[in-house]
């Protein structure tokens, strides 16, 4: 367990240190540590999870998931320090005639479960932080069947029995990964506020947005030109047009002479009538 323990502190300094890193917390074992017996000031947070076991008799392996975790907290506000005692439950092997109590075996991953749940603990019992405490479920390796061996479990003989606590050794083979730290301290929206050091998650599905299309009118003949189109492009239609103005310009001046000359004869007869006429009446 010494060389866990090693692994247990510092997990837990990574944990605490990002919520808390102007504050010293410091994490011991204590194999004396009850549940429920508390000093004054403190308080304490207990945990059922998934451990291995080896006896060091025989070298029978096996594995619980009723293994109970301890943790009593204290902290000094003037003084910005706080403490951590912990203990862990031992279990002996049941073919051995006189075994003695062995110490579990976590994984890291778990390790990290637990620490992460003790931090939220802390943050809420110690700190007075307001948020909702929501358990992060450890992994349990493998699905176990039959009950639980209380001859052979230390807590069930202290009688710290885990099977008072109703729904608490219940694990599903998969369990969901823990959240991301510091939610209600750093200000980071999530749905759990809770820390975490776990690097097994799953990259995040990131999303595309999607734009909406745009609807566009129909082209009409009128806009259907091509980009490149300039008024000098087609001189063909421009001298055919010029011509066809030219012969307009020549037919209208053309209707206006006759028109003109014929004007110019009718006067020339009627000029002549009125001659006729006033010579006619001076001879009579």
């Amino acid at each position: 367990m010494r060389q866990d323990m090693e692994v247990w502190k510092q997990v837990f300094q990574e944990l605490i240190r990002e919520v808390k890193p102007w504050h010293t917390w410091k994490l011991t074992l204590d194999k004396s540590l009850l549940p429920n017996i508390l000093k004054p000031g403190w308080t304490q947070y207990q945990q059922w999870t998934f451990a291995r076991f080896q006896c060091s008799s025989c070298s029978r392996n096996w594995a619980s998931a009723q293994v109970q975790v301890l943790f009593h907290m204290h902290w000094s506000e003037g003084e910005s320090r706080g403490q951590v005692k912990m203990r862990v439950f031992a279990q002996r092997c049941q073919k051995c005639s006189q075994p003695s109590f062995e110490v579990p075996e976590f994984t890291e991953e778990n390790i990290s479960r637990i620490l992460n749940n003790l931090v939220l603990r802390i943050l809420k019992k110690c700190y007075r932080e307001g948020f909702t405490l929501v358990e992060i479920p450890v992994i349990k390796e493998i699905s176990l069947e039959g009950p639980h061996d209380s001859d052979n479990c230390e807590a069930c003989l202290q009688g710290f029995c885990v099977q008072s606590e109703s729904g608490l050794a219940m694990w599903s083979p998969i369990s969901p990964l823990p959240p991301t730290i510091s939610s209600p301290i750093l200000g980071i929206t999530t749905e759990i506020p809770s820390p975490t050091r776990s690097s097994t998650g799953g990259d995040a599905v990131k999303k595309k947005k999607v734009l909406p299309r745009q609807s566009f009118p129909e082209t009409t003949q009128a806009e259907s030109l091509p980009t490149s189109w300039s008024p000098g492009a087609n001189t063909n239609f421009q001298a055919e047009r010029r011509d066809q103005n030219s012969f307009n310009n020549c037919t209208f001046y053309s209707h206006t002479a006759q028109h003109t000359r014929s004007l110019g004869m009718s006067c020339s007869c009627l000029i002549l009538i009125i001659i006729i006429v006033i010579v006619v009446k001076t001879t009579i």
